[in-house]
């Protein structure tokens, strides 16, 4: 299995499409493992080179029990493109995979062609959190009243649209099926939850200055679309995309507009 050690953890990661196309490298969100990008790169894998790995702390990479940070994870998604021999690439990072993603564009701007940055925002006291409601449905967890179904179900009806999982019941297994072939341990998630909310790049994004695409859905609640527009006017010369009902994980449910703005933006920059 393709493993590389960077300091002191090993990240597991996936390379598809040809190996001399332009690369992207893909980056997650809060929790989530590889397997969420199963809309994107077989789309995407035509064109580029794209790459997929495990943040620490979740899948298949290692998950230390110390506190995690934003730049931590901005050096080993460098640490990994040494090991890969990539001088530059373009990045796609969604809620925290967004956080990191900024972060390298801040810390590393040499290694960065280009920015897709999906339902996120620039953290600190400025950014939009999501509601108590939002929150309490995201961290539902099974009690003696609450069956595991029961509370799977109340976390995914706040990233997507109920209508949607009403209908795609089978795919809200197979997802849930991913997420618990490699369990997330508790501390694992917590100390990627409380490298998310220390975050604060708010006055560090307007030093970015490779192309830059935001795209969020205008239904999100767990990051309110709102954060998109601040984003945008922090980023110079940013392109903003607002995707039409589009819940926080729009790269899954509406993966058709979200690849499609993906794939334009990057043919674009590669002119």
């Amino acid at each position: 299995m393709p493993y590389e050690t960077i300091d002191d953890i090993e990240l597991y990661y996936e390379v598809h499409g040809p190996s001399d196309a332009p690369p992207v490298i893909f980056i997650e969100g809060w929790g989530y493992s590889l397997w969420m990008w199963f809309r994107q790169i077989p789309v995407l894998k035509e064109r580029y080179r794209c790459i997929v790995f495990d943040n620490r702390g979740v899948g298949r990479s290692s998950k230390p029990d110390y506190p995690y940070t934003m730049d931590m994870f901005a050096a080993d998604t460098v640490g990994l493109m040494k090991s890969l021999d990539i001088e530059t690439a373009h990045f796609l990072g969604i809620s925290m995979g967004g956080f990191i993603a900024q972060q390298i564009a801040i810390s590393y701007p040499e290694k960065v062609r280009s920015l897709i940055l999906a339902s996120t925002h620039f953290g600190g006291p400025n950014a939009i959190i999501a509601n108590d409601r939002t929150m309490a449905m995201m961290f539902a967890s099974p009690t003696e009243t609450l069956s595991k179904e029961q509370a799977t179900k109340m976390r995914y009806s706040v990233a997507f649209n109920p209508k949607y999982l009403e209908k795609n019941m089978l795919l809200l297994n197979q997802i849930q099926e991913w997420v618990e072939q490699y369990p997330q341990p508790l501390y694992a998630r917590g100390n990627q939850a409380a490298a998310s909310v220390a975050f604060d790049v708010e006055e560090e994004v307007k030093k970015i200055s490779v192309p830059t695409l935001i795209l969020h859905g205008d239904s999100d609640l767990i990051v309110p679309p709102q954060n998109a527009e601040l984003l945008a006017d922090k980023i110079p010369g940013s392109k903003l995309v607002f995707i039409k009902g589009g819940p926080h994980l729009s790269f899954i449910e509406h993966y058709g507009m979200f690849n499609s703005e993906v794939l334009s933006f990057l043919a674009e920059v590669e002119k």
